[in-house]
């Protein structure tokens, strides 16, 4: 009865303490480490519409988490963006490098992590229409 009640305090614990949107509800890793590794950018929607093709035009668009906090944008034939990453509460802060034709400049974007799993992210982009970027582990 005692271990009972120890395991259903545990596990109210361990679901209050998901503050993502759609969960995972328990997880035994912390979301640093989920985010750590290469994910494929899957689904790129916009408004509820599936803009991923024309978006991406037919290229692999790959993010690399680094346990340094250092990322990659591999863009395919658009380049690579590199950059830093910090994660505070279910943002994922990126701040990239990015070339214009002023010459080299940083650009601060954010991902609202909505879904974090060892196999897929799903997070709102931070711009003015509605994104949802679906991400798979590689």
């Amino acid at each position: 009865m005692k271990y009972a009640l120890f395991f259903a305090a545990a596990l109210l614990f361990f679901a209050s303490c998901s503050k993502l949107e759609d969960g995972p509800a328990i997880s035994f890793r912390s979301k640093e480490n989920r985010l750590i590794g290469k994910w494929k950018l899957t689904k790129w929607m916009e408004d509820g519409v599936d803009i991923t093709s024309s978006q991406t035009n037919g290229v692999d668009i790959v993010f690399q988490f680094d346990e340094n906090r250092s990322l990659t944008i591999d863009r395919g034939q658009d380049g690579i963006f590199e950059g830093s990453w910090n994660l505070e509460e279910n943002n994922v802060i990126m701040d990239l490098q990015m070339l214009s034709e002023f010459g080299n400049y940083i650009d601060k974007d954010t991902l609202f992590l909505k879904r974090l799993t060892n196999k897929e992210i799903v997070a709102r982009y931070n711009d003015v229409v509605e994104t949802e970027l679906v991400f798979e582990a590689q």
